[in-house]
């Protein structure tokens, strides 16, 4: 089960500009899985980009409702485990943060995560499904 970079969450809304390949990919890959750090990510995001707080919880349920009708699973993956794992992958392959973190949920859950980012590519054992053709 692969799992989605926080821009294939964006990617989601009609109005985006890559939302064609997300609609493509869920219904070519059926197993596909939200971790609950690509789900933070877009909230903080969200919030980055002066979204108010109505706003963000708006977004996180019309997102959660998407997630549901394309029967795309979350996944709980945050734990003390996985920061230090996200630590190491951050220090050892440059990585930022949020890359990072999502990086460990990947690896610890199928070794795959969908992202046009290639700096995904970074990380051994990490195969790299693109979003989009770009």
């Amino acid at each position: 089960m692969p799992v989605a970079d926080t821009e294939f969450l964006f990617a989601l809304n009609p109005k985006d500009h890559k939302h064609q390949h997300a609609m493509r990919l869920i219904k070519e890959i059926t197993d596909i899985m939200v971790p609950d750090t690509a789900t933070l990510e877009f909230q903080v995001v969200l919030r980055a980009r002066g979204r108010n707080l109505s706003q963000v919880k708006m977004a996180l349920l019309a997102l959660h409702e998407a997630l549901t009708r394309s029967n795309v699973e979350e996944a709980k993956t945050v734990s003390t485990s996985l920061l230090a794992f996200q630590s190491e992958l951050e220090e050892r392959y440059g990585l930022s943060y949020f890359d990072s973190l999502i990086a460990a949920s990947a690896l610890t859950l199928d070794r795959q995560v969908i992202s046009d980012d290639d700096a995904f590519e970074r990380a051994p054992n990490l195969k790299r499904i693109p979003l989009s053709s770009k």
